[in-house]
């Protein structure tokens, strides 16, 4: 966030609630939706893709990216990569890539 931030390409916002994700969403008609994958129940995957589903059913031409640690959880990086396979998500991101690649590939969906 911080680095998306300084360099002005973007302006993020931060959701601390993931229930109001969609709320903001719809607010700021946001063009790109970048979300943390954990095993924590409020950022697990299967929350995650009910937010892009939603926002697909809305009609909205926001892009949706996730965010997943492989070293950490290697088998939830994994489904990550095959929801992006099956077209449930447009992009999905390691957490080790370094802040300037991030805010590249963002600004390129």
């Amino acid at each position: 966030m911080k680095y998306l931030r300084e360099r002005g390409e973007m302006c993020p916002q931060r959701v601390q609630d993931p229930d109001k994700v969609l709320d903001v969403v719809r607010r700021i008609d946001a063009d790109v939706l970048l979300m943390e994958v954990t095993r924590l129940p409020q950022f697990s995957l299967e929350r995650r893709l009910e937010v892009s589903r939603a926002i697909r059913q809305q009609g909205r031409k926001c892009k949706v990216a996730l965010l997943c640690d492989d070293h950490a959880d290697h088998e939830l990086a994994e489904k990550v990569k095959e929801a992006m396979k099956i077209g449930l998500i447009d992009m999905f991101f390691y957490s080790s890539v370094s802040g300037e690649y991030l805010s590249a590939m963002l600004d390129s969906l």
